[in-house]
């Protein structure tokens, strides 16, 4: 048998309506991506109040004498000579010229006053030139200079007295001779 009637097509429509909006409208699957910009993070201490120390010490002019006494039975009296200056090395077969212009070589005599032996050498004298900062006796070509002597570091007894060079390689021959314990200058010379 034929049925050439009308066919109905509500109830198919209906069915696929259903089960596309019960499996995600038209089987498509969406996702939601949230992405976030975190801060940076800084790995440095929050600042902090600055600690001011003024420590006293009392400046001479080159060629003068200091008398110092510090904690219980240190004591020292300190002969800074006004230096010579150099633009080349200081020898006259072996050496190197100065890095930054100039070796100034001061003469130091230390002697002992006090009743405690005390330890003195380079790493106690710096010398402060504008513009260039603080120098030591290791810096630029100093320890290549060609000086036949230069200070050591010596346990000085009391009484003892020790008197050596120092040459420093430096931008300017005019600045501060610091003399420095312990890492704090106790006197100062200008030349």
């Amino acid at each position: 048998m034929h049925n050439t009637g009308r066919v109905s097509f509500r109830p198919l429509i209906a069915v696929t309506c259903g089960i596309a909006l019960l499996s995600g409208c038209g089987f498509k699957h969406h996702r939601v991506v949230v992405t976030h910009t975190l801060p940076p993070i800084y790995d440095s201490p929050s600042p902090q109040p600055a600690r001011t120390i003024v420590h006293d010490f009392r400046t001479y002019r080159a060629g003068q004498t200091a008398t110092l006494a510090a904690q219980l039975g240190v004591a020292l009296r300190i002969d800074v000579a006004k230096p010579s200056t150099s633009t080349t090395r200081l020898s006259a077969s072996y050496g190197y010229p100065p890095q930054h212009g100039h070796y100034l070589t001061f003469r130091i005599a230390v002697t002992n006053t006090g009743n405690q032996s005390i330890e003195i050498g380079p790493r106690n004298f710096v010398v402060r030139i504008p513009g260039q900062g603080e120098v030591t006796s290791y810096d630029g070509n100093s320890p290549y200079s060609g000086a036949s002597r230069q200070l050591d570091t010596t346990e000085l007894e009391p009484g003892d007295h020790v008197s050596a060079p120092l040459t420093f390689d430096v931008t300017k021959t005019h600045g501060r001779f610091d003399f420095r314990p312990v890492h704090t200058t106790a006197a100062a010379w200008t030349f």
